[in-house]
């Protein structure tokens, strides 16, 4: 069996607060261990994955020559300077949630035009949640191999680790979505018509809660379309940093 097939789950299943409900109706020994990996895995997310992930985008925007990052202090992996409340507590209910913006200026990138600016600033941030990913599951690999036997206790920090991997590819792939809050909505707009772009942005504006609401059901529905793409393109990349990592096993 592959790390895929041995620590994959649902990450919606593991969220705090339904983890935590769970173990108050039916305490076990078995709910209390969700409890705590889905708290692991949260705290991971916001405390150091998310701050990475918003420090990727600054740097890559001063490498590119805008320095507004930096002069706003966003240059550092101190979580208190990136965490959004918001997205923070949406994290103990939903596998996805955010940090604050990156403030950034693609006119100053120098080195490349805005539209090339504005996509390789945006594609920063998923990007470093997949290789957030793999680093954990080579982490994980590594103290598999040095564990040599599987314990109780270890499957469940391979189990916490596993949803970590998880959760950053999830994350990555959900940012890809053509819609302003998401990296592939940046990337979009920079490459639209001014008349497309204003067109589209009116129309997102006039319906935004709406589609807001629309988009959250079809990611809490199992079966909604949406939903089953966005987990076939998580599976086959969490499948390829497997099979990157299989000099580990």
């Amino acid at each position: 069996m592959s790390f895929i097939d041995n620590f994959m789950n649902d990450v919606f299943a593991f969220r705090p607060v339904f983890a935590l409900m769970n173990f108050l109706l039916g305490p076990s020994q078995g709910s209390f261990a969700v409890f705590v990996i889905s708290c692991f895995s949260v705290a991971v997310m916001i405390f150091v994955v998310f701050p990475i992930r918003e420090s990727a985008q600054g740097y890559m925007a001063k490498y590119l020559g805008d320095d507004t990052a930096e002069r706003n202090g966003r240059l550092t992996l101190n979580p208190l300077v990136h965490i959004d409340p918001m997205g923070a507590v949406m994290m103990l209910f939903a596998p996805f949630g955010w940090g604050k913006p990156v403030p950034v200026n693609p006119a100053r990138c120098h080195r490349v035009n805005a539209r090339k600016a504005v996509t390789l600033i945006a594609l920063s941030g998923p990007v470093a949640n997949v290789l957030l990913g793999y680093v954990f599951m080579v982490i994980s690999k590594i103290i598999l191999l040095a564990s040599g036997q599987m314990t109780q206790t270890l499957y469940y920090v391979m189990l916490a680790m596993g949803i970590i991997v998880q959760l950053n590819v999830w994350i990555a792939v959900l940012n890809m979505l053509p819609l302003p809050q998401f990296a592939g909505g940046k990337i979009l707009f920079a490459y639209l018509s001014p008349q497309k772009y204003f067109r589209f942005i009116s129309f997102y504006t006039r319906h935004q809660q709406l589609i807001s609401i629309g988009l959250l059901f079809l990611l809490i529905w199992s079966y909604s379309p949406l939903r089953i793409l966005l987990e076939m393109i998580t599976f086959g990349l969490l499948n390829l940093l497997d099979l990157l990592s299989k000099f580990l096993g």
